[in-house]
């Protein structure tokens, strides 16, 4: 495996991969949208100082996952915050090294950002019991939960 940031060059592999994760998730009843997330990539992440984006690659060049969030300031203190937006494996990947690399990737660079904390959620409802021993053997500790109510769909 190896590793490389998003770029405009890869987006389309993020898309792809965004794509296979919304099919999969808890998201599969919400309309995908390419220009959209194209868009909230390059926003959000690429074109964003406090963005990050990695991607895991086969080494014959296949993308297989991707990690990719922000730092930005609490909205009661100067302190900042890491949080993910997407982090995902192909399911034939589940089990290498891809998630951990990647998840150290994003912990060494919210450190250097300057990121008092980091956040991880699992919002898309994939795998949570085995994502959520993956964050406690990290030293992550599991505070609060998500809620969700369907409106208007």
């Amino acid at each position: 495996m190896y590793y490389e940031p998003f770029t405009v060059e890869r987006l389309g592999d993020v898309l792809k991969l965004c794509l296979t994760m919304q099919k999969e998730g808890d998201y599969n009843t919400v309309p995908f949208d390419v220009e959209t997330t194209a868009q909230s990539v390059l926003t959000y992440v690429i074109n964003n100082q406090n963005g990050f984006g990695i991607l895991a690659y086969t080494d014959d060049g296949a993308a297989v996952g991707m990690l990719c969030g922000s730092v930005s300031p609490y909205v009661f203190s100067k302190g900042y915050i890491a949080s993910d937006f997407a982090w995902f494996v192909l399911p034939e990947y589940r089990g290498s090294r891809a998630a951990l690399k990647m998840l150290n990737m994003f912990t060494d660079w919210a450190k250097e950002k300057g990121a008092l904390e980091l956040c991880m959620g699992i919002s898309t409802n994939v795998s949570p019991e085995r994502t959520g021993k993956l964050l406690e053997k990290r030293g992550f500790r599991h505070v609060g939960g998500n809620y969700k109510v369907r409106l208007n769909g």
